[in-house]
């Protein structure tokens, strides 16, 4: 048992970097190995394209799958609802809202600039604050479910609002940031977004026992010595940092945050944080690689949005939940 566990470890990691050294060779250009790397011109376009684009936008889709799957799973551990996700509970909606506001009013702020990434932070992180104190005031998951649906309805009517006074060039940039992207980050930007990324992967691992303690309920957790609410600031804050960066450099991805726990749980065969921490982290980035090469449309000199083909992986995933959740009586 101890084996097949190391070996599905494994697998998936050859199985993302193959699949990462695929995506920074394969596009709309091919690009060959030896015209980026044995090649004495440093203006050749093939390199040019390998550093400036395939490079960003590669670790761009893996860190950004891997953070929206940290969100999904601290969220499903958070209210103990397997239908909880960034996209689901109005966390992306709040984020997208917040950048709607900067790049529709006209404050004259660059599409990934601090002020961008701060904006989508605090967005996505009063969202999920208005989230957790209602949800302390109900029970049952399908209110908890119904008002993150009427914040993100709320959300859509003010960036409608807002899209009514905004200028045609604005509208058209915030529509194709709606879409979803990996490809909107530079190298030289690059940092920006994997920086708080990675200081929430650093940090998520030492919420590994309350998580556990949580599962069981809060009374068990309070008797272990955890404090709830010092576990919910922790949660919402980290959440809101991972939701937030990637809406703000990516636009509202949806989907990956959902499925990707729900993966490795079925892959791994645990709900022990320790292990689950890391094994979302391995799906998201791997779900959030694949879903990028495939709307590039290797060999194509057409795209696909980004969320239409997350939607067309998660939507069976969510849709199994909600059947299984019904025979079960834990869901809708």
């Amino acid at each position: 048992m101890k084996n097949r566990g190391i070996s599905h470890w494994l697998w998936i990691a050859l199985l993302a970097l193959g699949l990462m050294v695929y995506s920074l060779f394969s596009g709309s250009v091919p690009i060959a190995f030896s015209d980026v790397f044995f090649t004495e011109d440093p203006n050749n376009i093939s390199r040019v394209i390998f550093f400036e684009s395939r490079i960003p936008r590669t670790l761009a889709s893996v860190l950004g799958g891997a953070a929206l799957s940290v969100a999904g799973l601290l969220m499903q551990s958070l209210f103990r609802n397997p239908l909880a996700g960034p996209s689901v509970l109005g966390l992306s909606s709040g984020a997208s809202l917040a950048v709607a506001v900067l790049m529709l009013g006209s404050f004259g702020f660059a599409l990934g600039g601090v002020e961008l990434v701060l904006a989508a932070i605090i967005g996505s992180s009063a969202v999920l604050v208005l989230i957790t104190v209602l949800s302390s005031k109900f029970r049952d998951i399908t209110s908890v479910l119904i008002v993150g649906l009427m914040l993100s309805f709320f959300a859509s009517a003010m960036i409608s609002l807002l899209q009514s006074f905004a200028s045609e060039s604005a509208i058209k940039a915030f529509v194709f940031w709606g879409f979803g992207s990996f490809a909107d980050l530079s190298l030289s930007r690059l940092w920006i977004f994997a920086i708080p990324l990675l200081l929430c992967f650093a940090l998520v691992p030492f919420l590994s026992k309350p998580l556990n303690a949580v599962l069981l309920g809060e009374t068990h957790a309070r008797s272990m010595g955890v404090s709830i609410k010092k576990f919910r600031s922790s949660v919402i804050l980290i959440t809101g940092v991972l939701t937030g960066v990637v809406t703000a450099f990516c636009g509202p991805v949806a989907f990956i945050g959902l499925a990707s726990p729900h993966i490795a749980r079925f892959i791994f065969k645990t709900v022990d944080h320790r292990k689950l921490i890391p094994a979302a982290i391995l799906v998201g980035g791997l779900l959030g690689l694949v879903c990028d090469i495939i709307s590039r449309l290797p060999g194509s000199h057409h795209a696909l949005p980004l969320n239409t083909v997350c939607a067309f992986m998660g939507a069976p995933v969510v849709l199994y939940l909600i059947v299984r959740g019904r025979k079960q009586n834990i869901l809708l």
